[in-house]
């Protein structure tokens, strides 16, 4: 119960002087500073759609044991987390004439970038599983700390630069547009142009120069994308000067400005829920190219097809969040959409199972399948939405308790526990494969039925039972619209 019980918030004596929260959305949020956000969404769909391809590329194309190819993947994904919250209140207590942002997303282009690349390109010494495992992991966690660099920041500007709770939803919606456009299109580039097969590969999942090739654009576009986020959003670096702390810098003052973000029963909920979430995420992640290739035995033309909807799921978003989510409460939103999108992967995985499904091959699986994918992808970005806007609107609560703006240290803080999530997430997609023995190096169609049947079992009910966790500690979440208005009231006074 203690978990749950949270004390009124306080202004403390001697508050941070910021400007008045109620005006805080000079010098406005154009349409230019939403895109400019929403840009940055692409380097972080080209990260995740990575995670979909590394181990079945590790595993089944260069031959690494899966699980120790997902124990790679996994502790790539730990050091990440753990340099989340360093690197989130580094960011906070930054001083420079850039703000205490912009240094930090120009600082990550070249390693995020760099390492994206060489992760797709050992060099020719490196095989069997002792060297290709050193190389997957140093790659993953050189990778990964460059992509905290950039991520923690850009996600904890949004509290920064507006107060309102609708827009700091519909800036994250924007950024996940974009990340779900990249991240579903590198999977249909992948599938339509990469992985097809050819003369030499039968089977175009089995090909290393496809994943190589989508290493040099992803490395592209990782750029690109940094960059348009960071020049797009520069006009506020004066603003984000404001809310520099000026406490020195110290291991004590990190650790208490950390344990800070506790105190509040709605940060607890909204670290368990982004536990369980990405716990849940990490395991779909990891499995996907699997069932999609092994279980329903699509081609690379059928799954270059349907990811398309996938992307196109994203687009649907502003608009739904306009018409239906704005004057909605966030929790409710989250709940909605993290039901609808596991019931739709758990259905037509159970129903395999039992044989009242269509049989692979048919039109029919392809077509379900097809309309499965729009409404499972929409429906889960709308709780990765929800959830992250929940995080922005603890800034509020912290400033309250302690007078600092900790976007940086609240932002990387909830993160940390999630990507330690995610990490568990794919060692238990990398160990349910060698638990249910499933073979490396075989093409689809020589996988035995009974460990097709325990793929799905894990990827079904299993996921299901996670988010369902899941569910149930986000309806627990306290901060409302109202309660939040009252927080910005309440930082207004003098």
């Amino acid at each position: 119960l203690a978990l749950f019980s949270e004390k009124p918030a306080t202004c403390p004596s001697n508050p941070v002087q910021v400007e008045n929260v109620l005006a805080h959305d000079a010098p406005g949020i154009t349409r230019g500073t939403q895109w400019a956000y929403g840009g940055g969404g692409g380097a972080y769909g080209v990260l995740r759609n990575a995670h979909y391809f590394v181990l079945v590329y590790y595993s089944q194309v260069l031959g690494l044991d899966p699980a120790l190819a997902g124990l790679a993947v996994g502790i790539g994904l730990v050091v990440d987390a753990i340099t989340d919250p360093l690197i989130g209140y580094l960011s906070d207590c930054t001083r420079s004439r850039w703000g205490r942002r912009h240094p930090w997303l120009i600082a990550s282009i070249l390693p995020l970038a760099a390492s994206f690349y060489f992760l797709w390109h050992p060099p020719a010494f490196v095989e069997g599983d002792a060297l290709l495992f050193t190389w997957l992991v140093t790659c993953n966690v050189s990778m990964r700390i460059g992509f905290t660099m950039f991520v923690v920041p850009a996600l904890a500007i949004v509290a920064e630069i507006t107060s309102d709770y609708d827009r700091r939803t519909k800036l994250l919606t924007l950024f996940h547009v974009v990340y779900s456009t990249f991240n579903n299109g590198m999977s249909v580039l992948m599938y339509a142009i990469w992985l097809v097969p050819t003369e030499e590969y039968a089977d175009g999942v089995m090909n290393p120069a496809g994943y190589q090739e989508a290493g040099v654009v992803g490395s592209i576009i990782i750029v690109v994308s940094i960059l348009f986020f960071s020049i797009g959003l520069r006009r506020f670096i004066p603003r984000l000067r404001q809310f520099r702390i000026e406490n020195p810098i110290s291991l004590r003052e990190f650790l208490r400005q950390v344990s800070d973000v506790f105190r509040s029963v709605s940060a607890r909920i909204v670290v368990l829920a982004g536990m369980l979430y990405y716990a849940g995420v990490g395991t779909y992640v990891v499995l996907w190219v699997y069932i999609y290739s092994y279980f329903w035995e699509f081609t690379s033309e059928q799954i270059a097809i349907i990811v398309i909807p996938m992307g196109f799921a994203a687009l649907f978003l502003p608009p739904v969040i306009a018409r239906w989510g704005i004057g909605r409460e966030k929790k409710t939103i989250a709940i909605a959409g993290l039901l609808g999108g596991m019931l739709i992967n758990l259905i037509p995985i159970s129903l395999r199972l039992l044989g009242w499904f269509p049989e692979n091959g048919t039109d029919a699986l392809f077509r379900i399948m097809f309309v499965a994918g729009f409404f499972e992808a929409g429906l889960l970005l709308l709780f990765d939405i929800s959830w992250r806007s929940m995080t922005a609107d603890l800034t509020e609560r912290m400033e309250l308790e302690t007078g600092r703006r900790n976007e940086g240290v609240i932002s990387s803080t909830v993160a940390f526990t999630a990507k330690c999530a995610d990490a568990l997430g794919t060692l238990i997609g990398g160990s349910a494969l060698a638990l249910i023995a499933f073979p490396t190096e075989t093409a689809v169609g020589d996988v035995p039925e009974d460990v097709i049947a325990r793929l799905g079992v894990v990827y079904g009910p299993v996921i299901f039972l996670i988010w369902l966790c899941a569910i149930v500690t986000i309806s627990r979440y306290r901060i409302s619209r109202a309660r939040h208005k009252d927080m910005l009231a309440r930082l207004a006074k003098p």
